[in-house]
């Protein structure tokens, strides 16, 4: 399952396909699972045990000073050596059923909990990173993620340097306190009340004039175009894009079985749509609230902020792609993972912002997409999507940190999070 899940992707591991790698008849196979899901689940949970034996080799042996260091190369090496597993783990885990992500969130929290830990104690110098456990695995599963899903992992190890700089980018100075997981989310919970972080109630597919040459022929298209689009949204995180149909959608969106496949070619056609349309406007969004700032640190704030309130106002969009577009397959996948470089631009002023920043390498600016992108998943995989600017605080910070400093950065962000918070108040 390990092999033919990284080699086809989770939605084409078939049984037939196990077996036949295996060696091994299908009466054999059920003999040991019930089916697809419980095998891959299996598959996970054998994967994932390789994770936590490695943190606890080195919560025990390692001084904090060299966690990082040692957890960083122990990580690589592994998906050297195991690039099967790695994307098991860091792509097509979220393609899976209730249970199989449900034992992924489970493997993420234990991890997370571990570097918590490990993330509160200072070295021998007092120094310490300002930076949470969430967001620091999130920020090296993004950059991993990508390259086993591009079949890139036998040349990780080469990225070692530059991921350290990263993380050491966040070191915190003695004196100064880093903020827990609960501390961000108190910062940004009087965000949330801002009227465009209100979700806004979904439309009723709109009633078409009657008669003859009433509505012209592309007028009729586009909006059924729209209604389809909308309905894939609303079933796919009501449904799942695994059980949606195309009687689903069509049922939905009050459209034509004729009318659908005028329009699109498959039900993951019209997935795709979906996607790009949801990305095409986030990133519209995004870039209009960035290009209105006065300086970088403003634009980066309000760039975010209006990512997250749109986030927060399209739920269904955020999880389609978040989360349902793994199980959509390689395609929406890899269109995911592109799309997201558009957001690195937001990032380049950051480089000039003086000499230490020239000097970081330009993978931090994929560490800080992943970061950010992790947290936005959390909040959706925990039902809190249109609680999204919760996490605009902590977002903030980890795209400043490592340009401007963390001492800097939050400063920064815990004065416009309460300046915020006091103006929405009044």
């Amino acid at each position: 399952m390990t092999q033919v899940a990284a080699r086809y992707g989770y939605s084409d591991a078939s049984v037939a396909r196990v077996v036949d790698q295996a060696g091994v008849s299908r009466a054999t196979f059920y003999e040991h699972f019930a089916g697809k899901e419980a095998c891959f689940l299996a598959a996970f949970e054998r994967a994932a045990q390789g994770i936590e034996l490695a943190l606890a080799r080195v919560d025990a042996d390692v001084a904090p000073a060299r966690r990082a260091p040692q957890l960083l190369d122990d990580l690589l090496a592994s998906v050297v050596s195991g690039p099967a597993a790695a994307r098991l783990l860091l792509v097509e885990a979220f393609a899976g059923g209730a249970e199989v992500r449900l034992a992924h969130e489970r493997l993420a929290r234990s991890v997370e909990t571990t570097l918590e830990r490990w993330l509160r104690q200072a070295d021998e110098d007092g120094l310490h990173l300002a930076i949470t456990g969430r967001a620091l695995m999130e920020g090296l599963a993004g950059i991993l993620a990508r390259r086993s899903f591009r079949g890139e992992t036998a040349r990780v190890a080469d990225l070692r340097d530059d991921l350290l700089a990263w993380i050491d980018s966040h070191l915190m100075p003695p004196g100064h306190p880093r903020r827990t997981p609960a501390g961000w989310r108190r910062l940004g919970a009087g965000l949330v009340g801002a009227p465009r972080a209100q979700p806004r109630p979904a439309a009723s597919p709109r009633r078409l004039p009657r008669g003859r040459g009433a509505v012209a022929p592309e007028a009729v298209a586009g909006e059924y175009r729209e209604r389809i689009l909308e309905a894939v949204k609303q079933l796919t995180r009501t449904k799942g894009y695994v059980a949606m149909t195309v009687a689903d959608i069509v049922s939905t969106a009050a459209v034509t079985r004729e009318a659908f496949y005028e329009l699109f070619r498959s039900k993951e056609d019209a997935f795709l749509a979906a996607q790009v349309a949801g990305l095409e406007s986030s990133i519209s969004v995004a870039a209009a609230g960035f290009f209105a700032g006065e300086t970088w640190e403003t634009r980066v704030w309000d760039g975010l902020e209006a990512l997250f309130g749109y986030s927060a106002l399209e739920p269904d969009f955020v999880y389609l792609d978040v989360l349902e577009g793994y199980a959509a397959g390689s395609a929406a996948i890899r269109r995911s993972f592109d799309n997201r470089i558009a957001y690195h631009l937001f990032l380049e002023d950051g480089y000039r912002q003086n000499p230490t920043a020239e000097r970081l390498p330009r993978l931090s600016s994929e560490a800080v997409g992943g970061a950010i992108l992790g947290l936005m998943r959390c909040q959706v995989s925990e039902g809190r999507t249109e609680r999204m600017l919760e996490a605009l605080p902590q977002s903030v910070y980890l795209a400043l940190a490592p340009f401007i400093g963390p001492v800097a950065a939050i400063e920064l962000v815990e004065a416009k999070a309460v300046a915020e918070d006091g103006a929405s108040t009044a």
